[in-house]
């Protein structure tokens, strides 16, 4: 007597998500585990032993804004004030460096400590890929989740990036919930996420132009497309302005603003000859990647195997969207790896010739998104001629 398994598409649906979650719960430990290690072997090198690379500013500004910003009175790592005691790295947005300083408050002002929320956060970048594409979505959304948490989690610099306390990874992280929303239609909540990432560091801001740009494409070029882009930039503005109250409390809200667009004009002027740079170009083919340590060698690698399809991708996507409007051109992983590939393009000719390849790590969830959603459009082309060959039979 046989036994028969009898499943419905739901039953195997259900199956086949958590078959998947399992898997990329795996990837999001191997994320995080490396990090880890990393954060916790890693020395600075040509600053101290206890800072690696620009750690030294963001740390040394996060415990400054905790003690004179929040009267924080518990104790503090002695080695703190290489940088002068009234820098509070104001040229970037201060929402990372308030969870630095969260970190200190609660694991203790250790090296390690200021590096968890890194560690957890790239860890959690797979996850929420996954989460975003497959929930609600049918089985080839789950295999395409999983396949984008499996593209993310084999890039180097977010395992790299995981592992010190920059702001970069920061913004990494909101920007990918703010590019799952996008992908599910959301852009009002994806909106509070690109403002959380722009709370983080400036560099979230370019996901503003992909929002707009996926307003047009969900809803023409109608009243309801220009009303849905000024609630996005309202929307952005707001949340930004919500975390610099503290600092507009502090410091006199004149201050903040003059030091924040003195920052602004900042980013768009070349550092002086130091450590190695490379253009938003670069990075596809991991031209001289910035060295965060020397002890051991730790370099902000990309990954072309990944960055180089996803770019082939997204722009034969986006072209033969704008020339032939085709139905698939609301493509939100297209649209963001475009815009921030573009934003770093327009920092870049407006005068800031030393840009970083530890920036690109905010290009991680968009190439993933890109490349699942190209071949979502593969395998939508190869069953339409399947069919149309079907029915002429």
């Amino acid at each position: 007597m046989g036994f028969r398994l009898n499943l419905n598409e739901n039953t195997i649906k259900k199956i086949s998500f958590i078959i998947g979650l399992i898997i990329v719960l795996g990837f999001s430990y191997m994320v995080g585990s490396s990090a880890y290690h990393i954060a916790l072997t890693t020395s600075g090198g040509g600053y101290n032993n206890s800072y690696i690379s620009d750690e030294i500013y963001y740390v040394d500004s996060a415990r400054r804004i905790l003690v004179n910003v929040f009267g924080y009175k518990g104790q503090l790592y002695p080695y703190s004030g290489e940088t002068q005691s009234n820098y509070y790295n104001f040229e970037h947005p201060p929402l990372a460096k308030y969870i630095i300083a969260l970190s200190m408050v609660i694991l203790g002002d250790k090296p390690i400590n200021w590096r968890i929320p890194s560690v957890i956060l790239a860890s959690l970048i797979p996850l929420i890929l996954y989460l975003g594409l497959s929930i609600g979505n049918d089985i080839k959304w789950i295999f395409l989740g999983v396949l984008a948490s499996l593209i993310a989690s084999s890039d180097k610099i977010l395992i790299v990036m995981g592992s010190v306390a920059l702001l970069d990874i920061y913004a990494a992280f909101f920007l990918t919930i703010a590019i799952v929303f996008a992908f599910r239609k959301n852009l009002l909540l994806s909106a509070v996420f690109v403002g959380l990432a722009s709370a983080s560091k400036e560099t979230g801001l370019f996901g503003v132009l992909a929002l707009i740009i996926l307003s047009f494409f969900l809803y023409g070029k109608k009243f309801l497309a220009i009303k849905k882009i000024v609630e996005i930039i309202l929307i952005v503005i707001v949340v930004i302005l919500i975390f610099y109250i503290p600092l507009f409390y502090h410091f006199g809200v004149l201050n903040i603003i003059q030091q924040t667009v003195g920052g602004y004009k900042w980013d768009l002027q070349s550092r002086p000859p130091g450590p190695p740079t490379s253009t938003p170009s670069g990075w596809l083919f991991n031209v001289n990647p910035f060295v965060l340590s020397y002890s051991p060698l730790l370099e902000a690698d990309t990954t072309p195997i990944i960055e180089v399809p996803a770019m082939v991708s997204a722009i034969s996507i986006f072209i033969s969207c704008i020339l032939y409007k085709r139905n698939y051109c609301y493509r939100a992983g297209v649209v963001f790896y475009i815009s921030i590939f573009l934003g770093f393009w327009i920092v870049y000719l407006a005068g800031n010739y030393t840009l970083y390849s530890f920036y690109s790590v905010i290009l991680t969830p968009a190439a993933a998104i890109t490349l699942v959603e190209a071949i979502d459009m593969i395998m939508g082309g190869l069953i339409g001629k399947n069919e149309n060959n079907v029915s002429s039979v």
